[in-house]
């Protein structure tokens, strides 16, 4: 079995990722852009909200007392897609170069499928086995995302971001903690699975963040909207990003290295000043 990994280990796997994305952002793709419009707006603000779409699975094993043995029980958790609400801000510095602050959230509830091993009364090494489904099991996560921006502006209402950057995530998850079962009787040969007890834990991770971000500000030519000129500042936009972090939890007997971020696809509005 490997041994588990720290949470300082974590950290400088996962900042070296995001500082390889802050050095790319920084100086690969200005060389790439020369030639594209720099933007005419130093500060920019936004506001969205989307999905996610990866699935995470990890699988933990808690062993118990009873009868005079040892009894078991394995949790195979699935991590479904989920809600992301999403914002941030962003401020040019020099050139096409930016730097922003995005902090987001995303929510889900997961099953969790048991598989449990529950020693014999009577006899010793006859376990009887059932298997059953844990529902209603929440996973959050919060994320705060340093971003450095290379901000090109093709026309006055199209603006297209390159970034990346670490991360920093709070996860929080909702464990199976125990099993309860229902004797069928005499000779005690079946078990029948009753239900769960569930526990939370939470924990950080550093990780890194990369994306695209496409904003189109055509708000003031809709016809209603063309007479208001502060509308010109406001417009829509689609935020492509890719999470990465992983943190050890507590599930069942052993740490597990559980993936966290992923995937997300968020769109909404964009205000620059």
């Amino acid at each position: 079995m490997s041994k588990p990994v720290t949470f300082l280990q974590h950290a400088t796997r996962h900042f070296r990722v995001g500082l390889v994305g802050l050095l790319a952002t920084a100086t690969l793709l200005p060389a790439l852009a020369q030639a594209q419009g720099r933007p005419m707006e130093r500060i920019t603000a936004r506001i969205d909200a989307g999905w996610r779409p990866a699935s995470r699975t990890f699988v933990g094993t808690t062993t118990f007392s009873a009868f005079s043995e040892l009894g078991k029980f394995e949790a195979d958790y699935e991590i479904a897609q989920g809600v992301v609400v999403d914002g941030g801000i962003s401020f040019l510095l020099w050139r096409n170069l930016a730097v922003g602050l995005d902090v987001s959230a995303y929510s889900s509830i997961n099953p969790a499928r048991l598989n449990t091993e529950l020693p014999h009364p009577f006899f010793f090494d006859l376990p009887r086995t059932t298997s059953g489904v844990a529902g209603g099991l929440r996973r959050e996560e919060l994320g705060v995302h340093l971003r450095a921006l290379w901000v090109t502006q093709f026309s006055d209402w199209l603006v297209v971001s390159f970034s990346g950057g670490p991360s920093l995530i709070n996860a929080r998850q909702d464990l199976v903690s125990a099993v309860q079962h229902r004797e069928v009787g005499f000779p005690f040969g079946d078990i029948i699975f009753e239900g769960h007890s569930r526990t939370t834990q939470s924990e950080n991770a550093v990780g890194a963040n990369a994306g695209i971000d496409v904003d189109a500000y055509v708000l003031h030519r809709l016809p209603f909207l063309s007479g208001i000129e502060t509308m010109r500042q406001v417009g829509l936009g689609v935020l492509i990003r890719y999470v990465w972090g992983s943190a050890d939890l507590q599930v069942g007997d052993s740490p597990v290295d559980v993936d966290l971020g992923g995937l997300q696809v968020t769109t909404g509005i964009r205000f620059r000043f």
